[in-house]
């Protein structure tokens, strides 16, 4: 399956984009209960992926990352820490519901006659066994020493022209994993501000243009870390795999079913990453101010 990391938001100074860019705070997704005709579909998506497994993996990374961020005083104000704060905002039963509500939704723009073949791959043969070694890879990933393992095994295979290097390279951009992830940090980071105003958190708004300007300026970083992640991610999760299983893989992402499952998988994303993060900002203004969210 297709993954997006954790992107961290900053607690102070984050800009707004345009309002074609991401949603305002009107239009934010929230937290509702929807039914359909889709409903089987979403069913068997969730089972098949084993998402239910993800969403506790990205409480854990969302407390990981509150914990360092506390830990390193970048947090201000008073109350319960940081990191149960942020491990409430993402509840997994919280996820489950906000990126079910984004997959319904994504499931109404997309072909399901794609998504049914795509679900195929991953319900037999080499797709059944590339979830189980997603998900135990972003698990170990948890520890920093085994990302920078990963980082130094994908930099040692680039260094002797490994073909396996290649092929991680060529998987990220034929299933383009980075472009989604930058708009999902920069939209994030919005969000972020837009619920640390709206509880009175900057003493005094920024000009329009210059937030623009910063938000802007922190693409390239995102960018960086993005391809950094992903390669270290990649190069630990399919290492017990053959070339030719990767190959196998490639040809997948890059096909048109693999494509419009993407597609769902980062909408459904989407929703939870602009809705915990405008949350944490919510949370991060009323902290400043002694109170909770």
């Amino acid at each position: 399956m297709l993954t997006i990391l954790w992107l961290g938001t900053a607690l102070a100074g984050s800009p707004v984009l345009p309002e074609t860019a991401v949603p305002g705070p009107d239009r934010y997704i929230h937290v509702q209960a929807e039914a359909g005709a889709r409903q089987v579909s979403v069913d068997r998506l969730w089972s098949t992926l084993a998402l239910g497994p993800q969403m506790r993996i990205f409480q854990q990374e969302a407390v990981q990352e509150a914990a360092r961020l506390d830990g390193e005083g970048m947090i201000a104000g008073s109350g319960r820490s940081w990191a149960e704060t942020v491990g409430d905002i993402h509840d997994p039963a919280r996820l489950q519901i906000l990126f079910r509500t984004g997959l319904e939704k994504a499931m109404g723009r997309s072909d399901p006659a794609l998504i049914a073949k795509a679900l195929q791959f991953y319900e037999d043969g080499l797709g059944r066994r590339l979830v189980p070694l997603e998900i135990a890879a972003r698990r170990a990933m948890l520890n920093d020493e085994v990302t920078a393992q990963a980082g130094a095994a994908f930099a040692q295979a680039v260094s002797r022209d490994d073909a396996r290097a290649g092929q991680i390279l060529r998987l990220i951009e034929v299933a383009d994993l980075v472009s989604p992830n930058v708009t999902s940090g920069l939209n994030a980071s919005v969000a972020f501000s837009d619920g640390f105003g709206a509880t009175g958190g900057f003493d005094m708004p920024l000009p329009q243009d210059q937030m623009l300007q910063e938000t802007w300026a922190q693409q390239d970083q995102i960018e960086a870390e993005t391809r950094g992640w992903l390669q270290s991610f990649l190069m630990l999760t399919y290492s017990t795999l053959t070339d030719e299983e990767v190959e196998r893989y490639i040809d997948f992402a890059a096909s048109p079913h693999g494509r419009e499952l993407a597609s769902a998988m980062f909408a459904a994303y989407d929703t939870v990453f602009l809705q915990t993060s405008r949350d944490m900002g919510m949370a991060a203004g009323l902290r400043l101010q002694g109170q909770q969210l």
